[in-house]
């Protein structure tokens, strides 16, 4: 028999060594993940299961949960949390944010619950972390995944006609987990599951999710108070996504973002912004990427005014300037 060198043995005592280590990265201590299956709860609204939330850390010592607003038909329909130990405790909406799909419980009757930390910012891209939810109805679940991407993005979202602004994981996120919570191995929630980009036509994932910034959750804790986000009543995309037989009748060069849906009586409607305008500037800047020009929105209060720079295809490509004065993506609700 061939007897190993010194130096493969050496790779294979690093390696028997490393690779547990190595694995201990990539997962939650189990001590850390009973402490944040308590602090879960489910969510009902209607007496009906809509998702997963926890109880989050806050300076008054209240029995806070945090959770995704799209699980609520009204402001004032009835909620409901069950906790870890299967006890149903009445819930009163206290404050949310469509701009990040976010609302905040106030839950009295439960005491003694834990109650988890914020972290300080997004894990950076590749960083293991973990959803916790009553996905697919089945209580709480741990579902494994990695930041995608930690920079800020805007998905349009139906729930609140507008954009929800979040980052990316790359993790599957079943039916019925919007509202759980994303945590890191410590324990700490870095971001709230809104929902999942659909794969291509007959796939019902792409394998990505999105889930709102901890900074984003520790605005609406600290205020306690519901957001006022700007909206455009619309939806854009880049125009090298566009369809080709758009492609054909704007110049070659032309670079911009295509409207490819306006909602009736909204700030683009009202503007007189039309589906498949292109905005090719904003305020005198170029835009070439909705998330560029979505910050720009968000920046500002709602109701500000907006110059943009448009012009229509198969025309004869003049351009146009409108006035686009955004609205509020939470007046869906009476402000409490």
């Amino acid at each position: 028999m061939r007897q190993a060198s010194f130096p493969t043995l050496l790779f294979a005592l690093c390696f028997a060594f490393i690779s547990p280590a190595f694995a201990q990265l990539n997962q939650m201590p189990r001590k850390t993940l009973l402490e944040v299956r308590e602090a879960c709860v489910e969510v009902l609204v209607n007496n009906r299961l809509r998702g997963g939330g926890a109880f989050i850390e806050n300076d008054e010592g209240r029995n806070l949960v945090i959770t995704a607003a799209h699980l609520f038909e009204a402001r004032d329909a009835p909620s409901h949390i069950l906790t870890s130990d299967d006890r149903k405790h009445s819930a009163t909406l206290l404050a949310y944010d469509f701009g990040h799909d976010l609302a905040l419980l106030e839950v009295e009757s439960a005491k003694g619950y834990p109650s988890l930390p914020l972290a300080s910012d997004v894990p950076t891209e590749t960083a293991p972390i973990f959803n916790f939810g009553p996905a697919l109805r089945r209580r709480t679940l741990v579902i494994s995944g990695n930041v995608a991407d930690a920079r800020p993005s805007y998905t349009d979202f139906s729930p609140s006609d507008g954009y929800v602004e979040h980052f990316f994981v790359a993790g599957i996120s079943p039916v019925l987990t919007s509202g759980g919570i994303w945590a890191n191995a410590n324990g700490e929630i870095v971001g709230i599951q809104h929902g999942r980009l659909l794969g291509d036509k007959g796939a019902p994932s792409s394998g990505l999710s999105i889930a709102s910034p901890p900074i984003s959750i520790k605005r609406l804790l600290r205020r306690k108070k519901s957001a006022a986000t700007p909206g455009i009543g619309g939806w854009v995309w880049e125009i090298w996504t566009a369809d080709s037989e758009l492609l054909k009748q704007v110049p070659q060069d032309t670079e911009g973002l295509v409207v490819t849906w306006i909602k009736e009586g909204g700030p683009l409607d009202t503007a007189g912004v039309k589906r498949l305008d292109i905005i090719l500037s904003c305020e005198g800047e170029k835009i070439t990427r909705r998330n560029d020009f979505l910050h720009m929105i968000r920046s500002e209060i709602a109701g500000t005014s907006f110059e943009l720079e448009i012009t229509s295809p198969g025309t004869d490509n003049s351009k146009r300037k409108v006035a686009l004065k955004t609205n509020t993506l939470e007046s869906r609700w009476t402000q409490p």
